[in-house]
């Protein structure tokens, strides 16, 4: 099993900033021999989770990754029950709508809406972000329990802009606030120039699930709009919680 584990992790250094590996790339990040890596490049590449790129003798994710990703998004149960709410928040508000879970100590968007006329570069679906400076993942972080929110503090708040909250005093502060008020604002912290309001999601038991946040230019977030978005989704998610069983 042990292997097994080794083999499916190779995946995960298949990222955006780096979508292609080379066998010695990846023998180097896992700590595996040239030749175990080969082996196991072979077997996903015959299996078509991996291709190889005949330029540059590297590979990428192939194909079975996209079709898994797809049945994945069409039969999960969360983003099924949700998908409708997440509409009715981007028409109210004509701003991009996220709905994100936990994944590790990060968090990945399973959905996202976007107002007419807006077409993204990029699909976020699939995507990882710190929880530490994100809407949806303070969202998340703030109903942890204490001892694996001071693991996220512990491997260190990395700003990614110059509003990134970076002292751990100041972001229990934060962590605090997000409780009281029921959700969390990402006031440019993760991407200059945006804002985003998140809530939790909780299930039947009172356990979080996953967030949801309304993410848009940080000039149109007002202190009213910010007040408007989140009584909207503090008074959706109350009515998630009886539909959610799991």
């Amino acid at each position: 099993m042990k292997s097994l584990f080794k083999a499916i992790k190779l995946l995960d250094y298949f990222t955006n900033d780096a979508p292609e590996r080379g066998i010695s790339e990846l023998s180097e990040l896992s700590g595996l021999l040239k030749s175990t890596v080969h082996n196991i490049v072979t077997t996903f590449e015959q299996a078509g989770f991996l291709e190889k790129n005949p330029e540059t003798n590297k590979y990428h994710l192939g194909m079975k990754v996209l079709q898994l990703s797809n049945n994945l998004y069409a039969t999960h149960d969360l983003r099924r029950i949700i998908r409708p709410y997440l509409e009715e928040f981007c028409d109210a508000s004509r701003e991009t709508v996220y709905l994100a879970k936990l994944s590790e100590d990060e968090v990945i968007y399973i959905d996202a809406i976007y107002p007419i006329g807006v077409t993204p570069g990029r699909s976020v679906i699939g995507l990882k972000a710190p929880l530490y400076c994100t809407g949806v993942g303070k969202a998340i972080l703030a109903n942890l329990p204490e001892n694996e929110l001071q693991k996220i503090i512990a491997k260190g708040l990395e700003p990614f802009t110059p509003y990134t909250i970076t002292d751990p005093v100041a972001f229990l502060q934060e962590m605090n606030l997000i409780r009281a008020r029921g959700y969390a604002i990402d006031n440019m912290e993760h991407e200059y120039g945006i804002k985003c309001i998140a809530v939790p999601i909780q299930n039947y038991k009172g356990t979080t699930v996953a967030s949801v946040s309304i993410s848009g230019p940080s000039l149109r977030f007002t202190e009213p709009k910010i007040e408007e978005y989140a009584a909207m989704l503090l008074r959706a998610t109350r009515e998630m919680r009886g539909l959610i069983q799991r």
